[in-house]
């Protein structure tokens, strides 16, 4: 018996051990008057001496902050779970060197660590020491952290000494399909990318790259060359839009691209697919979509769901991405994208006559569900605007999320939030489903807009996936 708790000990704290470091950027100008710099850099924690992501990636705060103060690179990473990390070391010179803690939280159970790096081109090694008391538990763990330079000034990049360049209008605009592994099926992976790339020639040889949707649920996206699969190098990344675009080397436009990608599905763990992508001639290309999205950071994702049927333009080929969406109008994009269809009984608000008859169905179908419902007074209001403390609760009901009571919400304006969400928000947050407006402010009482409603949507779906 002790034994057999001994394993399942060891499983979950390498489960919930929040490992983390980051990259540091190399030293940029000479020592004594180099200027100090900051960048948000992304980064894996591995098993170590693989290139397989450890189970306690999941349990890192990201991105890292990464620092160059006088010449030399820093990396701040804030531990999880801080009260079980007895020893955080990273390796420095050869040898394993305890990282300062510039920072903790007790109540949230974190603590921040900062120390140099060197190349950030090369994996770090990072010993942990483990202590649960309450389990009588100790252990060390080694990882290695592997970092995510794209989009970092001064970073070398991986051959030769260039970054990537960006596609810019080189090439041409194509449209791609998405689909299953083996099959010329449409995949529903394809949920998770714009519906057109760009496919371009540099160097003499030739690249597509595409907008990958909810980019925070995708931590892993590889295509096939040469027989192997290889990470796609990430051309630039939109932390506001979640979406990262990426690009991949081209060796037949005419031939399916095999590509492999994991997704996070939340509770049920990450989920590892394959798939094809298809770029179509140029002879098949569509027209542009609304003319009023074109620089939007929304723009990939509402392509998607117009695509999927859940939501349509507004006449004059515009979408009014920056519209409030009402109480109706969100009844109508739930119904189409959840495919509500239950029996429900007719509606009886005291304000029936509000309701637009375009809504009428969608309302009776998200009240029957349980996602959408009338007031105490007996009204719907159809008319009135969500405000994004309210999507929030709607989020949460849709993907089944389980919320903490005594939930606290991190935001600078958390005082804002009313009590009856601040455990959806919360709930919403951490599984990654919606974020702030920015200057870590939540904005709970703001009127939320068509491309959020849009864009939040097609991510529960994809987690649902």
């Amino acid at each position: 018996m002790k034994k057999n708790a001994g394993k399942w000990i060891s499983l979950t704290v390498a489960l919930l051990l929040l490992l983390s470091a980051t990259p540091v950027l190399a030293a940029e100008g000479t020592e004594g008057n180099a200027p100090e710099r900051s960048y948000e850099v992304s980064f894996k924690v591995l098993k170590d001496g693989t290139d397989e992501v450890s189970a306690a990636d999941e349990y890192v705060q990201k991105p890292a902050k990464v620092t160059v103060e006088g010449g030399v690179g820093y990396a701040e990473v804030t531990l999880l779970k801080s009260a079980w990390i007895s020893a955080f070391e990273v390796e420095q010179d050869g040898k394993l060197t305890a990282a300062p803690v510039i920072g903790s939280d007790e109540k949230a159970d974190t603590r921040v660590v900062k120390f140099p790096v060197g190349d950030i081109r090369e994996k770090l090694n990072v010993r942990i020491a483990v202590e649960v008391p309450a389990m009588n538990y100790q252990g060390d763990y080694k990882v290695q952290l592997a970092f995510d330079t794209a989009g970092m000034p001064g970073a070398p990049a991986e051959q030769g000494d260039t970054e990537p360049a960006a596609p810019g209008n080189d090439g041409r605009e194509a449209a791609f399909a998405v689909l299953k592994d083996g099959t010329d099926e449409p995949s529903s992976l394809g949920n998770y990318t714009s519906k057109t790339g760009r496919l371009y020639e540099r160097d003499g040889a030739s690249y597509f790259s595409f907008t990958l949707l909810s980019s925070s649920l995708i931590p892993s996206f590889q295509y096939e060359a040469n027989g192997e699969y290889v990470d796609a190098t990430v051309v630039s990344e939109d932390k506001d839009a979640d979406s990262r675009v990426v690009e991949i080397a081209v060796a037949d436009a005419a031939k399916k691209l095999n590509v492999a990608l994991e997704v996070n599905a939340g509770p049920y763990g990450i989920m590892q697919h394959k798939a094809q992508i298809l770029i179509a001639a140029e002879e098949e290309q569509a027209e542009s979509s609304f003319a009023d999205i074109e620089n939007h950071w929304a723009k990939a994702a509402i392509e998607q769901t117009v695509s999927l049927g859940i939501v349509k333009g507004i006449g004059d080929n515009t979408f009014n991405p920056n519209g409030k969406v009402t109480r109706a109008q969100l009844a109508v994009i739930l119904t189409s994208a959840l495919k509500l269809n239950s029996e429900a009984e007719a509606l009886s608000f005291a304000d029936q006559a509000e309701i637009p008859g375009y809504a009428a169905a969608a309302i009776a179908q998200v009240q029957a569900a349980g996602l959408l419902v009338g007031y105490s007074d007996d009204t719907f209001r159809p008319n009135t605007p969500v405000n994004r403390a309210q999507l929030a609760v709607i989020i949460a009901r849709i993907a089944h999320l389980e919320l903490a009571e005594d939930a606290a919400p991190t935001f600078g304006d958390a005082q804002d939030i009313p009590a009856w969400a601040k455990s959806s928000v919360a709930a919403a947050v951490e599984a990654g489903l919606i974020s702030g407006r920015g200057n870590n402010a939540f904005a709970p009482a703001a009127d939320t807009t068509r491309a959020e409603a849009v864009s939040l949507v097609l991510k529960v779906l994809l987690t649902q996936h």
